[in-house]
């Protein structure tokens, strides 16, 4: 059996309280130890007794402490401590480094590794400037950031500031765990400490793309475009200046914050990077670009027959990848995807080599495609290799990300990133 995986839980005064209980009671059927501490605020949004009866262990509330130093004790205790929801007030307090409650006195006893932040709050507020360098300032620390969900809010607005469903919470902290036991870490951090994307510009791909025989039908491929959105989400939440995606027609929606440029065709998606790419401090291909077009596209529809044999001429689209790299300045950094069907890695290193890219996602179409998680191999072009095992790819969006800023401050010559 696994081992017990001991989660402590802080909840802050926001209305996604009523959902502590779920995650609670969830995170038990995974075989998960609970504790949590409640904000004074929060104890009039959640009830105290159903949380002790549904983790079988007592609340600890400010002034009730059950012995001394219950920040030192329930940070000795704790494997991973998660705040949700997290207003904008205990956010910035956390950002300051202040400690005036129980929950943000244990936010200055954890290791910031072991903490994960699960923002709520109106859309205004999550889009102010100041929470935007709050929470840029909590990644930059090693603190697992959540993106939020969009939707009907409280105040009884929509928009972006929903804390993210229990589920994918639940999904989280036990990756993280997972991933610590398998020696990699998971978070918006990099092993520079305090080095994050703020005042980046930052370029990224994403989708597939598709190229039409008539007016109804395409060649396109499985790409949903949830690792380009995973891309964009972690590069708000690590306070990125501008975070522009060139999508194809992805399923998957893209971040609120995100200046988005639709395209369909290869040569589109070719010209908007082109025009995007001098501008961007790094830039990330992770679209699924069809590699040919239709020599021939026909004006009108065309129709089935059971008597002829329909052949279809192709013509090569542009390498949007290596004409990028051909244009690219010392002071950019250009990563790649490649996927591949098998283990053909070494493909993959030629690929980065040719193309002139400072670094390559290898990952395979059985394990990245289409799907939620992801496993991959990140390359680089002084010859490192460093392989992650299936985590989602927001996880992977976030490992990425922080590899990208560690290899751009070490080697660009133009200043930190």
């Amino acid at each position: 059996m696994d081992a017990v995986r001991r989660v402590l839980i802080g909840v802050c005064g926001g209305i996604g309280a009523y959902k502590i209980p779920f995650l609670v009671r969830m995170l038990r059927k995974k075989n998960c130890e609970v504790k949590l501490v409640l904000t004074p605020s929060a104890r009039t949004l959640v009830g105290q007794e159903a949380l002790a009866a549904l983790s079988g262990n007592p609340v600890y509330l400010d002034g009730e402490s059950r012995y001394d130093m219950d920040h030192i004790r329930l940070s000795e205790w704790t494997d991973s401590f998660i705040i949700a929801p997290a207003t904008a007030n205990t956010i910035a307090k956390i950002a300051a480094g202040i400690g005036d409650n129980l929950l943000t006195t244990l936010c200055l006893s954890i290791p910031e590794e072991k903490i994960t932040v699960a923002p709520a709050m109106n859309t205004v507020m999550w889009e102010n400037k100041a929470t935007k360098a709050n929470i840029a300032a909590l990644g930059s620390r090693g603190i697992s950031v959540l993106p939020v969900g969009t939707g009907p809010l409280a105040c009884g607005t929509s928009g972006p500031g929903r804390m993210l469903e229990i589920e994918e919470i639940a999904k989280h902290l036990l990756s993280h765990s997972e991933g610590k036991k398998n020696g990699w870490q998971t978070g918006l951090r990099c092993d520079k400490q305090g080095v994050s994307l703020t005042g980046k510009r930052v370029l990224i791909s994403s989708g597939p793309t598709e190229e039409p025989l008539d007016p109804v039908r395409v060649i396109t491929n499985r790409s949903s475009g949830k690792m380009g959105a995973a891309l964009a989400e972690a590069a708000i939440i690590m306070g990125a200046a501008r975070v522009t995606v060139v999508s194809g027609p992805a399923s998957e929606p893209l971040p609120r914050g995100a200046e988005v440029i639709p395209v369909r065709t290869a040569l589109e998606m070719q010209k908007a990077l082109v025009e995007k790419f001098p501008s961007a401090d790094l830039c990330i291909m992770a679209a699924a670009v069809s590699d040919y077009r239709p020599l021939n596209i026909s004006e009108s529809k065309l129709h089935r027959s059971e008597e002829e044999i329909f052949t279809l001429e192709l013509a090569p689209n542009p390498d949007i990848l290596a004409g990028l790299g051909a244009s690219k300045s010392p002071c950019q950094f250009l990563a790649g995807f490649s996927l591949e069907s098998g283990d053909e890695i070494s493909r993959a290193e030629e690929k980065m080599k040719k193309k002139r890219c400072d670094m390559m996602v290898f990952n395979r179409a059985d394990t990245a495609l289409g799907g939620d998680s992801t496993a991959f191999t990140l390359l680089f072009k002084d010859g490192g290799k460093e392989s992650f095992p299936v985590m989602g790819k927001l996880e992977a969006a976030q490992v990425i990300l922080a590899k990208i800023i560690d290899n751009f401050h070490r080697a660009a010559p133009c200043g930190d990133i």
